[in-house]
């Protein structure tokens, strides 16, 4: 489990990239924000991490938009925690996205 505050970027966009690399789908990652979106022909999902805290989660059957200050990832469980002011937001990747080792 690895943890990180929004404000150190560059560490939090290295994180990001990492977390979903076993994961079908698309990862941008640049200056402003760092977003995963999941294949258009696979399950809708996508989550988008601004440098300024906000951040967006579209799930089937639910979104949200809020402010980050710390982002936990749970690698071995597929799971981000977006933690804020309020908050505790869990982002799950669907399992239908994992690519088995070796592909």
């Amino acid at each position: 489990m690895s943890s990180v505050h929004v404000e150190q970027w560059h560490e939090l966009g290295t994180l990001f990239e990492a977390f979903f690399t076993s994961i079908n789908g698309r990862v941008e990652r640049n200056e402003d924000v760092l977003r995963f979106t999941s294949q258009p022909d696979q399950v809708e999902t996508s989550l988008s991490i601004y440098q300024n805290g906000h951040f967006a989660a579209t799930m089937p059957l639910h979104g949200i938009d809020a402010k980050v200050e710390q982002v936990v990832f749970k690698q071995r469980d597929f799971e981000i925690q977006l933690l804020g002011d309020s908050l505790d937001y869990v982002y799950r990747v669907p399992p239908q996205l994992l690519t088995p080792q070796g592909e």
